[in-house]
């Protein structure tokens, strides 16, 4: 028996101050939610049919921004991640129009024993769009987990981060990253992810400079934990940075 596939295409534009999602397709195993107005952005919700990631699926997501579209990325709930002998992947690739901005936020990814999957999310800049990404993985010992993030500009990566979350099980391992910004901004937005570093409670974490951006790694004892500081750095972060542009 073939492995469940599903592929989703996606397309927002910006008209009269709000962003308008104005192609969706989904196909297989892959489901996108109707788009939520959030601000002057569009917020959808992605999903996958069955109990979880089940051995061998392959899912691939295609994005397109124009010019000044904000659209927010979010999952349904935590996923599980199911063992198995064969492995699970994800392929993502988003290109952003100029101007424009593009939040992927992450739910928990919880794995079983045994769970092999791997994905792959590239993101192309173009001149002063953003992209602002934050995961968590739970991983038990004895799991191949890989999560890998590459965001580039004008051919030039800007970011690469791999997430082998295995290396620390028990733990919950989070990151956040904010690239694309202008270098008057980054000093402000690690200020904000030092600050909020600082409030944590129950976690460790290491906030550290990109020439075009900030980003912060962390680990807590809990998938929860780790969320709730990933959402105030993404507040905080959003709030230092609505102060730059005053």
């Amino acid at each position: 028996m073939s492995a469940p596939t599903g592929t989703l295409q996606i397309a927002a534009r910006r008209e009269a101050g709000r962003t308008i999602l104005e192609r969706v397709r989904y196909e297989g195993i892959s489901r996108c939610s109707r788009a939520f107005p959030s601000g002057d952005a569009t917020r959808i919700v992605l999903s996958q049919l069955g109990p979880g990631v089940v051995r061998g699926d392959a899912v691939t997501t295609h994005g397109r921004l124009g010019p000044g579209a904000h659209l927010i990325v979010t999952s349904q709930t935590a996923t599980r991640l199911m063992g198995g002998p064969r492995s699970s992947r994800a392929r993502a690739t988003w290109t952003l129009g100029e101007g424009a901005v593009l939040e992927l936020i992450g739910e928990p990814l919880v794995a079983n024993a045994g769970a092999r999957y791997e994905s792959t999310t590239t993101i192309e800049l173009e001149a002063r769009s953003l992209a602002l990404v934050s995961d968590i993985v739970q991983l038990p010992a004895g799991t191949d987990v890989r999560l890998t993030t590459s965001i580039r500009r004008s051919g030039c990566e800007l970011y690469y981060d791999a997430i082998d979350a295995a290396a620390a099980a028990p733990h919950v391992v989070g990151s956040f990253a904010f690239l694309g910004l202008e270098a008057t901004a980054i000093s402000t937005i690690l200020t904000a992810l030092d600050r909020c570093a600082d409030d944590a409670r129950d976690v460790r974490a290491g906030v550290g400079q990109l020439p075009d951006g900030a980003f912060c790694r962390l680990t807590a004892a809990d998938a929860w934990t780790a969320r709730a500081v990933l959402r105030e750095m993404r507040i905080d972060v959003w709030t230092a940075y609505a102060h730059t542009a005053l």
